[in-house]
């Protein structure tokens, strides 16, 4: 891969309003050969041939490359909006969106299951076949490869697809909720598969709620181990400060603590969430207090589903406080339109969050405007 640096200036803000800018595709299609996307991890894997943008035929995935002719004006809010939504622009993705209009164009890709992708589908379908499998067959094969498969579909994908603004979403929420692919290994490939890519564009609230019952996100924070009456605080301690309120939401240490064993009893069979009865704390030793909510001692009759139930109502708890829309419109605006982006752009984005249950691109609307595109500064892909 690249060098971190060039990554970074690849993706910085430019102060220079109509900075040359050249395709980010090419860019990424070079980092795909310098990160072996063209070699094979073991002696008999398939070789997996990258598309070379500089000589695909106008009208496949990804376009073509930017003219030279320094005719990019930054001035211009829909070339703006296509910068930011995709890997970089193209003279093939410029075209649409000039024929579609700045709401056109932003709705097309808001409608991401709408478009058709074929050609990197099959594509991706054809060299990355691992992705695909059940997890009983996956773990039967070399994780190493299968890792391999999971990271170039990604890089592909973001390079190549036509459903720009949803691998830049998938991207994003992957960094979110980040988990370690050497403890979790092939699980990471089932979390992308059935978690992050499926909700990357949805509402909030049921991307977290799969997430919260993702093995590789509870083995990643040690959930797995966590049962009476000793529970383990790492995933209720995460879930709050990085998923949803953020460091400063206002929760406590007496809520990491109380959450945590409300969560006893969350854990994982192979790839797929399981509730264990026999690891909930029912409220043996007092009530459970949780952002001032009280959960009740359970009689030792209630059923695996009444106690689960107690996990998933704190879930809910987060995601419909105040602190979540406020923590999750900064972190999508900082990723959409600047590192620090006005407070009366996040306030509304925040305010959209809540009014419409964490409707993702209803949030992305209200950050991507034309006026708050044109108050930013520009971004180049130099």
């Amino acid at each position: 891969m690249m060098p971190t640096e060039t990554v970074e200036s690849a993706l910085a803000d430019d102060a220079t309003p109509e900075a040359p800018v050249s395709s980010r595709r090419s860019f990424l299609a070079m980092g795909a050969a310098a990160a072996g996307l063209a070699v094979a991890s073991s002696a008999n894997a398939q070789t997996v041939l990258i598309p070379d943008p500089r000589t695909r035929k106008p009208g496949a995935a990804g376009g073509q490359n930017l003219p030279s002719d320094g005719t990019i004006n930054w001035h211009d809010p829909l070339l703006r909006l296509v910068r930011r939504i995709t890997s970089g622009l193209s003279t093939a993705e410029i075209a649409s969106a000039r024929q579609m209009g700045f709401v056109g164009y932003l709705n097309y890709q808001l409608s991401a299951t709408a478009i058709d992708d074929t050609a990197a589908e099959t594509f991706a379908t054809t060299n990355f076949p691992m992705l695909a499998l059940p997890y009983a067959t996956m773990v039967t094969m070399d994780s190493g490869e299968v890792s391999n498969q999971l990271m170039d579909n990604a890089l592909y994908r973001a390079a190549f697809s036509k459903r720009q603004l949803q691998e830049r979403m998938i991207d994003f929420w992957t960094d979110h909720f980040t988990v370690s692919l050497s403890k979790v290994g092939i699980r990471k490939a089932i979390d992308d598969r059935e978690v992050i890519r499926p909700f990357a564009l949805s509402k909030f609230p049921d991307l977290l709620r799969a997430t919260s019952k993702s093995p590789a996100m509870l083995v990643y924070l040690d959930q797995n181990l966590s049962r009476f009456p000793t529970p383990n605080q790492n995933y209720a301690r995460e879930v709050m400060e990085l998923h949803t309120l953020g460091v400063n939401g206002g929760y406590s240490q007496t809520d990491v603590a109380e959450l945590s064993r409300i969560l006893t009893g969350w854990s994982v069979s192979g790839a797929s969430f399981t509730f264990t009865r026999g690891n909930h704390d029912r409220g043996q030793n007092g009530n459970k207090v949780f952002l001032g909510r009280t959960f009740p001692p359970m009689a030792s009759t209630a059923t695996a589903a009444e106690m689960q139930k107690e996990g998933e109502d704190a879930i809910d708890m987060l995601v419909a406080h105040p602190s979540t829309a406020a923590y999750i419109s900064l972190k999508m605006a900082r990723w959409l339109l600047a590192y620090e982006p006005p407070q009366a752009v996040v306030d509304a984005t925040a305010a959209v969050y809540l009014s419409t249950g964490g409707d993702i691109p209803s949030m992305i609307r209200t950050i991507l405007t034309p006026t708050n595109l044109m108050a930013s500064v520009a971004k180049s892909s130099r």
